[in-house]
């Protein structure tokens, strides 16, 4: 037994592993767009970064698709070539050939468990913060991307010939009505260097030093005007808060038990759907064989669209649970996934394996 136990567990896992991979290579480019954008204040590198841990975030769903797929395939391969009808005639029950799938299973829905209730939640806390909100705030709402950059809570406006480094160089700054300078004449200063240091995540304000002021009607000016915005009123607008996504189980788990978890009945539903997509592999296997044996007449396209089938009903059941969660606030609806899977496929595997 441990030798056809072999030969599908190395056929199922090569072509679970490749599968994995081109499935992985489609969301990694997919990412690549929403990386830049969410880099925005950082470099080419956080970038790499982001765009990275935004495609990790989707392995949930990649393992699981990758091997309900996998499964189909070389079990639909196996009964195409009439190995298992060969296996059935040896008296082998079809339970031994699908014994490999199942074990695979239990092991990505082990390995899932673990990433789902710890590492998912680590990806899905860091990717948005491998810029520092406060710097990434601070970049988008100065504008510091363009060549017009809005000084926030002043009203100026500046435009710049040439940037060096944090040295913004012959500038022209736009200055309101309300807020012009003492000896201003015109509403437009040149300015010959303006100063403005890239903020840190630790920064309190935003110190801006304009050098060489000149207006062009009234002469020079000062020789140096200080101008200092503190940095939470640039950097706290759109920022983001922590979501029960971005936590770790046992921290959910312990805010709930604690009572100081604000929607405690969201907490519980996102434990219980962690724990649903944990046992989605070791539940698809079987279903994978009974898909695969059941098309061996009709095709290997044929048996791939039939397994959409559970896909389309489990993430099915991922929207009813939803929306049973806001009308009924019953955490319990995180299984409603589970229950859609294993309507039909109960008594799929019955008849197949009882044929």
């Amino acid at each position: 037994m441990w030798k056809l136990h072999r030969y599908y567990l190395r056929e199922l896992t090569v072509n679970a592993a490749i599968t994995f991979l081109v499935m992985f290579a489609v969301v990694l480019l997919s990412s690549v767009a929403r990386g830049l954008q969410r880099s925005q204040g950082g470099g080419m590198l956080d970038a790499a970064k982001i765009t990275l841990l935004f495609a990790l975030d989707a392995f949930p769903h990649l393992w699981t698709i990758a091997f309900l797929l996998a499964t189909v395939l070389t079990f639909v391969r196996a009964a195409q070539d009439r190995e298992l009808i060969a296996i059935r005639a040896a008296g082998i029950a079809p339970r031994v050939p699908m014994a490999a799938a199942v074990l695979i299973g239990i092991l990505l829905s082990v390995c899932g468990s673990v990433a789902m209730h710890y590492a998912i939640p680590y990806v899905h806390y860091h990717k948005y913060r491998v810029v520092a909100d406060v710097v990434r705030n601070a970049f988008l709402n100065l504008k510091l991307g363009t060549d017009r950059i809005n000084i926030p809570g002043t009203g100026y406006v500046m435009t710049f010939r040439e940037q060096v480094g944090s040295d913004y160089l012959d500038c022209t700054i736009y200055c309101p009505p309300d807020r012009t300078l003492e000896g201003m004449v015109s509403p437009i200063l040149r300015v010959d260097k303006v100063s403005l240091p890239p903020p840190t995540e630790h920064s309190d304000s935003i110190h801006i030093l304009p050098q060489g002021v000149r207006d062009p009607i009234g002469g020079a000016m000062a020789a140096e005007i200080p101008i200092e915005i503190p940095l939470h009123d640039i950097a706290d607008r759109e920022r983001r808060h922590d979501r029960d996504d971005d936590l770790g189980s046992d921290q959910l788990l312990a805010e709930v038990l604690r009572g100081v978890h604000p929607r405690p009945h969201e907490a519980i539903y996102t434990l219980l759907r962690r724990c649903c997509f944990s046992l989605m592999p070791a539940l698809l296997a079987p279903i994978g064989f009974c898909i695969a044996e059941f098309a061996r007449e009709r095709g290997r396209v044929l048996a791939l669209v039939l397994a959409l089938v559970p896909l389309a009903l489990f993430y099915l059941g991922e929207i009813v649970g939803a929306r049973l969660l806001r009308t009924t606030e019953s955490p319990w609806s995180a299984w409603m996934p589970i229950v859609l899977l294993l309507l039909p496929g109960v008594p799929l595997c019955w008849r197949q394996l009882r044929r």
